[in-house]
C-alpha cells in the first residue's frame, strides 16, 4: 500500500469551494480508478495553514498510472483545472505503511473531532520497535480510555527514509495531550520511544470534508 499526503496553499475564501469540488465532483470519479481519497483537512496549528489530503493507492505504479485518469480523463481534468486556479503552492509526500492498522473505511465517530499529525525522525533499524510501542502498547491503552483513535502510521518512501508519520483522531487536543501525559501507565513506553526518535512536528488538522478516516 502507498499513501500520498498532498498540501495546497489556498486562500481561505476558497476553502469551501475547493473542498466541495474535491468531495462532490473529483473524488467520485477518482475512486473509480481504485484509489481512495481518505479526507481533507486544514492545518490550523503547528505549521503553515494549508489544505491537506491523504490518498491511498495499491502501489507506486498504481499511483503513477492514475495520473492519466483513464476513461474519466476529460471530467477529472476539468475538475482539476477548476481547483488549480485556486492553488498558490503545493507539495507532495509519498509514504509506505508502517503500522498494521491502516484506514480502510470512513471514521466511526459521529463528530469530526481533531486530527493530530506527528512527524518523527527515527533510524530505519528502529522503526519496527517504534511501531510496536505506538501500535501495540500505547494505542490499545489510549483507546481503552476513550476519545482517541490511532488512524495509522507511515514511513517516508519517496524522499528521506528516516521520517515516520503518525495520524491520530481525538475528541479534542486536550484529550490527546492527556494520553501522552508523564503520569500515565504508558509514560515509560513513550519515554522509550522518545529515546529512539526525534519528534519534528505536531500539527492540528481540522476536517473540511464529510469524508474522513
Amino acid at each position: 500500500m502507498l499513501m500520498t499526503m498532498r498540501t495546497w496553499h489556498v486562500q481561505r475564501r476558497d476553502y469551501d469551494e475547493f473542498a466541495r469540488i474535491s468531495e462532490e465532483k473529483y473524488w467520485p470519479e477518482f475512486d473509480q480508478l481504485d484509489g481512495r481519497a481518505l479526507g481533507m483537512w486544514v492545518t490550523r496549528v503547528g505549521g503553515p495553514e494549508r489544505l491537506m489530503i491523504m490518498t491511498r493507492y495499491e502501489s507506486i505504479e498504481h499511483w503513477l498510472g492514475t495520473r492519466a485518469w483513464g476513461s474519466a480523463a476529460k471530467r477529472l481534468e476539468g475538475y482539476s483545472n477548476r481547483r488549480d486556479r485556486m492553488i498558490l503552492d503545493t507539495d507532495l509526500i509519498a509514504m509506505r505503511a508502517l503500522s498494521h492498522r491502516q484506514p480502510a473505511a470512513d471514521a466511526p465517530e459521529a463528530q469530526p473531532g481533531v486530527y493530530i499529525m506527528e512527524s518523527f525522525r527515527a533510524k530505519l533499524a528502529d522503526t519496527e520497535h517504534f511501531r510496536e510501542i505506538t501500535e501495540e502498547v500505547w494505542a490499545p491503552w489510549a483507546e481503552a480510555q476513550g476519545g482517541v483513535r490511532l488512524v495509522g502510521m507511515w514511513r517516508s518512501y519517496v524522499g528521506p527514509q528516516d521520517e515516520v508519520y503518525v495520524l491520530t483522531r481525538a475528541d479534542s487536543f486536550g484529550v490527546w495531550e492527556e494520553r501522552h501525559g508523564p503520569d500515565t501507565e504508558c509514560a515509560r513506553a513513550l519515554e522509550e520511544r522518545a529515546a529512539m526518535s526525534r519528534r519534528d512536528s505536531v500539527k492540528l488538522l481540522y476536517s473540511v470534508t464529510r469524508r474522513r478516516p
